[in-house]
């Protein structure tokens, strides 16, 4: 299955609004109020990490250099600095564990697991 990198992002944006609008009616509050908005929303965050996971870079650091600063710069207005963007990232875990959990799918009790080389690559 292919999917365009709008549809995905229209996806995980739907997805950060309805996890936001939850997070603010949760039933115990948490302390903190931010103020002033961040460079980046729940969704775009979301969708960087998304594309990392689907990317055939090996580490974050390189797909943020050559990735995001380079080939999907138009996607944002602004971008916050990669050290910045990794210390913001335990905040996505939460959000992303859920997204992760409603794709999952149905259990069906039956998995199978390839281990075959799939590239023709030896070791």
């Amino acid at each position: 299955m292919s999917i365009t990198n709008t549809a995905l992002f229209v996806c995980l944006d739907d997805f950060a609004k309805t996890y936001e609008d939850w997070e603010r009616h949760r039933l115990i509050p948490s302390g903190r109020q931010r103020l002033r908005s961040g460079k980046l929303t729940l969704g775009e965050s979301l969708f960087i990490m998304v594309l990392f996971h689907l990317s055939p870079f090996k580490d974050f650091k390189h797909y943020w250099i050559y990735g995001v600063e380079q080939k999907y710069r138009d996607c944002f207005g602004t971008l916050p600095s990669y050290g910045r963007f990794v210390s913001l990232m335990p905040r996505l875990m939460v959000p992303f564990c859920i997204l992760l959990h409603c794709f999952s799918g149905e259990k069906t009790g039956v998995y199978f697991a390839d281990s075959t080389n799939t590239k023709g690559y030896s070791i």
